[in-house]
């Protein structure tokens, strides 16, 4: 069940910011538009104001988590089939905000599923929890950016929504079935204390590792943002996009989300963070082709397997780190969103300042100076994590990661 929804999570996010945005640049719409996509997703970013509702209220429905996931699916299913039968070309701003409202519905099902997790695995499990996790969303990509991006042409827009429409309800029969094992009562008392206190808590407690969360999503989404216009530009077709980015580098990513358990088993959590935020930064170099007009098969699909080798790998590690530090509290569910919400504001305005820049100074120049500025933040965190042991929650990385 967690592996379907997570599928379902990211198809229609997928399909919005890859699929939807390949199409509008080849119907040419300008990049500065295009980069409005990327903001009507922001409401993913605020997860963290409505995160302590669903830790603390249950609906009418049994289990706590699984009542909201009910929710969410059901108005992300009727917001799928309105997008579809809206016009993108003459509707653009109004579709924005209908996908501004699925993002909300999306973000909470992240929300409470994240949540359900904390509440049903161990910590020798949360590896593993994180690896279904990032390998249903790369699943998920493969589906919503990379097959229906294929099949486009003969589903239509419309179409295209009522298939993801159609897989949502999959993921929603299944959560239907399922039966939440009940909390404590000591975490139900601890929800009605002082929320912001207890952030500011937790904030103070693990500032040094929210100073890497501002800073490790750079490499990420600095360069590879700019990728699907780069193929456009070059004259790839949709189909070929879809196919090397959401198909070939989702089944990457699928291989790298798997192995990423067994690498933080072996070397610990620090070790295994930083070596995937190195590999991340050599494959921001490797972008540096591209961007300068180098759109071969071989130079594209060279820097499309190194982003996909190291950034699930960094989701996988990241997120088990997530749960080590919120499984303890009892806002499981608000102090996971927390980390995951501060390091996504940071992707998405990395990602828009990347098409803004790279509309001014070109793909070239932005990528290359991306790429220095990556090798500093790749000293920054390795420096904070030898010298003050960021990553440790009562001795969680002495106990479980060596």
């Amino acid at each position: 069940m967690l592996a379907s929804v997570y599928i379902t999570q990211y198809i229609g996010i997928a399909f919005i910011l890859s699929a939807a945005m390949a199409i509008l640049r080849k119907q040419g719409i300008p990049l500065d538009k295009l980069a409005l996509l990327n903001l009507a997703a922001l409401p993913m970013v605020g997860k963290i104001f409505y995160a302590p509702i669903i830790d603390k209220y249950r609906l009418a429905l049994q289990g706590k988590y699984r009542s909201w996931l009910v929710i969410s699916n059901v108005g992300m299913v009727l917001l799928l089939l309105i997008i579809g039968t809206m016009d993108i070309s003459q509707q653009f701003l109004g579709i924005l905000g209908v996908i501004a409202l699925y993002v909300l519905f999306m973000s909470i099902q992240d929300v409470s599923v994240d949540g359900l997790s904390c509440k049903l695995f161990s910590v020798d499990e949360r590896k593993f929890a994180s690896s279904v996790q990032f390998s249903g969303n790369l699943l998920g990509n493969i589906i919503g950016g990379g097959l229906l991006l294929i099949f486009y042409p003969w589903l239509g827009w419309q179409g295209s929504f009522w298939v993801l429409a159609g897989l949502t309800v999959l993921a929603l029969l299944q959560v239907y079935l399922f039966k939440e094992p009940k909390g404590s009562v000591e975490d139900s008392k601890e929800n009605n204390k002082n929320l912001c206190k207890d952030i500011k808590f937790f904030i103070s407690k693990h500032k040094s590792w929210f100073a890497i969360l501002a800073l490790y999503p750079f490499a990420s989404t600095w360069g590879f943002a700019l990728l699907n216009p780069i193929l456009v530009d070059s004259d790839w077709g949709l189909q070929e996009v879809g196919f090397s980015i959401k198909i070939f580098g989702s089944i990457v990513g699928l291989l790298s989300a798997m192995l990423a358990a067994p690498l933080i088993s072996k070397i610990g959590r620090n070790k295994a963070l930083i070596s995937a935020l190195c590999f991340q930064a050599f494959a921001l170099s490797l972008m540096i082709l591209p961007a300068l007009g180098y759109t071969d098969k071989m130079t594209v699909y060279l820097a499309i397997t190194a982003h996909f080798i190291s950034f699930p790998a960094l989701l996988v590690v990241s997120s088990t780190i997530f749960m080590d530090n919120a499984s303890i509290t009892s806002r499981k569910a608000t102090f996971f969103t927390l980390q995951v919400s501060f390091a996504s504001l940071l992707g998405f305005i990395y990602s828009w300042l990347s098409m803004a820049v790279a509309k001014e100074f070109g793909y070239g120049t932005t990528t290359i100076v991306g790429f220095a500025i990556s090798l500093i933040i790749v000293g920054f965190v390795w420096v904070l994590l030898s010298k003050k042991h960021t990553i440790k929650n009562n001795n969680l990385e002495e106990r479980y990661s060596q």
